[in-house]
């Protein structure tokens, strides 16, 4: 054969090449791992430069009545409900807002509804609201479906109990949590007794004290409304526990245990109401009613929501892909030397390709 044949042979197949590879990186799967970069770098406030990433606007509105903040581009974009987790800023609170704009700066319309949750309220109407913006938004003239929902610490909780609805079921495209507890018994039991059980193992946890503060002001709720203020002045050791009704002292007793086989026992003991509302806010009670992908992410050392809660995760839906960080205090990342924070960086990037790759279209 000539040069001229070899050269153009080398030619053509150089082309061939560069068209392959082309093709590769513009399938969603490759775009999605790609715009992950950005997003995992700008929501943990690394800065890395985004040419292509869309201009977004951030306003209060309402979607199916419930009021939010909604985070979007100009045009038309895959739907996504965000719930932040207990913080008193709720949708303001800048892990929250950093991490919508990144999001949504990906091509992606994001919502964060207002919730009860915010100020550590048990109100199961925020349940409602999950769900109705997540029917609603790919309707709204920013919206496309179907529809995720990704949420952080308590707040991925509720979005996986929502996603258990039955007006929810085939129209998700994913759900998505981070820090996120699986049952509400369990971290009673790992918070009042630091022992989370898992399957007849005992595995000890070295919870934040403001896990305890968190659960307790969720706790005194489960407890007749007219001893709650008296409930909570019991807990801060400002009052006798003899002065509560036997509901409230049935709380009492579940939140001062600390044996860890007695946790099942004391919540059975409580009063039916309280039983009823443990149960509506464990996903592990709706497990098998999750009709959607799952995807999570939870630190080893997590002092807020011990990350036994994302091995019973697993345990309960084996389909679920699940990856653990462990430079992270509960949802927050420490900053470290790049070397040192590789692993967990390479872990936030997977977990953020699939969280976008679910919607790329």
């Amino acid at each position: 054969m000539s040069h001229a044949g070899r050269d153009r042979r080398r030619s053509v197949g150089g082309v061939a090449v560069v068209v392959v590879l082309a093709a590769l990186l513009l399938t969603p799967p490759a775009q999605a791992r790609l715009k992950a970069l950005a997003v995992g770098g700008e929501a943990l406030g690394i800065a890395l430069p985004r040419p292509f990433a869309a201009d977004v606007t951030r306003m209060e509105t309402r979607v199916a009545g419930v009021l939010g903040d909604l985070y979007a581009g100009e045009e038309a974009a895959p739907a996504m409900v965000l719930l932040p987790g207990a913080t008193p800023a709720g949708r303001g609170d800048r892990r929250a807002v950093a991490v919508a704009r990144a999001v949504s700066r990906a091509g992606r319309t994001v919502f964060v509804p207002e919730l009860a949750l915010y100020s550590r309220r048990i109100d199961e109407g925020d349940l409602d609201r999950i769900v109705r913006a997540a029917l609603a938004l790919p309707d709204h003239p920013l919206g496309e479906g179907p529809p995720s929902i990704v949420g952080f610490s308590y707040g991925g909780s509720y979005g996986l109990v929502a996603a258990a609805d039955p007006r929810l079921g085939g129209r998700l495209a994913q759900v998505a949590t981070f820090g996120s507890y699986w049952d509400l018994v369990v971290v009673l039991q790992a918070t009042t007794t630091g022992t989370s059980i898992l399957d007849g193992e005992r595995l000890e946890w070295d919870g934040d004290p403001r896990a305890w503060d968190i659960l307790a002001e969720h706790a005194v709720q489960l407890a007749p409304s007219d001893q709650r203020r008296t409930l909570t002045a019991v807990l801060e050791d400002q009052a006798d526990p003899a002065v509560l009704d036997p509901d409230a002292r049935g709380i009492h007793a579940l939140m001062t245990n600390d044996d860890p086989e007695r946790t099942r026992v004391l919540v059975r003991r409580t009063a039916p109401e309280a039983r009823r509302a443990l149960a509506r806010f464990s996903p592990s009670v709706v497990a098998d009613e999750i009709d959607a992908p799952l995807v999570a992410l939870h630190a080893v050392d997590d002092p807020a929501v011990p990350h036994a809660e994302a091995l019973r995760l697993k345990r309960d839906r084996p389909d679920a892909r699940l990856l653990t960080v462990e430079l992270f205090t509960h949802v927050d990342f420490e900053g470290v030397g790049l070397l040192q924070a590789a692993p967990d960086l390479w872990r936030v990037w997977r977990f953020t390709g699939w969280v976008l790759a679910a919607q790329e279209r």
